[in-house]
Formats: C-alpha cells, sequence, structure tokens
C-alpha cells in the first residue's frame, strides 16, 4: 500500500475505535435508575415483604440454602437474598425463579386467577349489552 493509504486507513481504524469507546456507535444507552421502590404505595412494599418471608419460611422448611437454592433457580445468591428481604428492584422473573425452585408453581396459578375476581366479572357484567344485534348490513344466511 502507498503511505498515503496507509494513513487513511489508519485514521479511519481509529476513529472506529474512538467511536466505540466513547460509546458513540453504542446500540443502546444505560436505562434510568428504577424510582419506584422509593414511591410505592405501602401496601405495595408490605405485599413483597410478606411474599419474600413466604419464601423464606419455605425454604427453610425445605432444610435448603440460600445459594443452594439460588443455583437451582438459575438466579444469583444476592438475587435470591433480595427476593426473600421483599425488594422491589427484584424482577418478578427472580420471584418466579425460586417460586419454581422450591416446588410451589402450582400456587402461582391461583394468583390473580379470573375465577376469583369478583370486582372485575361485575364490571364486565355491568358493560355487557342487554340484546344482542345483527350487524348493519349482514344478510340473513339462517335458510
Amino acid at each position: 500500500m502507498e503511505p498515503e493509504s496507509l494513513r487513511l486507513a489508519s485514521q479511519l481504524q481509529n476513529s472506529y475505535t474512538e467511536r466505540v469507546i466513547n460509546y458513540d456507535y453504542a446500540p443502546f444507552s444505560m436505562p434510568r435508575p428504577l424510582m419506584f421502590a422509593a414511591s410505592a404505595p405501602a401496601a405495595v412494599e408490605e405485599a413483597a415483604r410478606t411474599l419474600g418471608a413466604r419464601i423464606r419460611l419455605a425454604r427453610l422448611r425445605r432444610r435448603v440454602s440460600l445459594r443452594d437454592l439460588a443455583q437451582r433457580a438459575g438466579v444469583n445468591h444476592k438475587t435470591a437474598a433480595a427476593v426473600e428481604a421483599g425488594s422491589l428492584l427484584t424482577g418478578l422473573g427472580a420471584y418466579f425463579a425460586l417460586i419454581w425452585a422450591l416446588g410451589l408453581e402450582r400456587e402461582l396459578a391461583q394468583l390473580l386467577d379470573p375465577d376469583h375476581d369478583e370486582e372485575g366479572k361485575q364490571l364486565e357484567l355491568a358493560r355487557t349489552p342487554k340484546r344482542a344485534r345483527a350487524k348493519k348490513g349482514a344478510a340473513d344466511a339462517d335458510f
């Protein structure tokens, strides 16, 4: 290669390297920290602590160490400890993974079961039309 073309190739490589190092070329930016934990309603905080305590109790009854449970669930032991503490910043998937690792996944089926949602059923019933109407322009094909 000629010296001029070597110089241009070097400049292009340096430009690319600088962009990568300076994150100008990065496909995403870091998300903002979650602020929900600081402003969560007291009932939500209490529910998370209760769920964490119940997961801890289930683990202790089975005489499983936190590290062993975390390994079975495929999460870090610090994440498992945060779940047991009822941290709102811990992902829902971590809670579900620990529940699964404890063999309590059947209990999840009852969580928000639509058959037990009395308020939702009443609201749905109130929005149900009183009578069914045929669409305009639809021919009655019932011979």
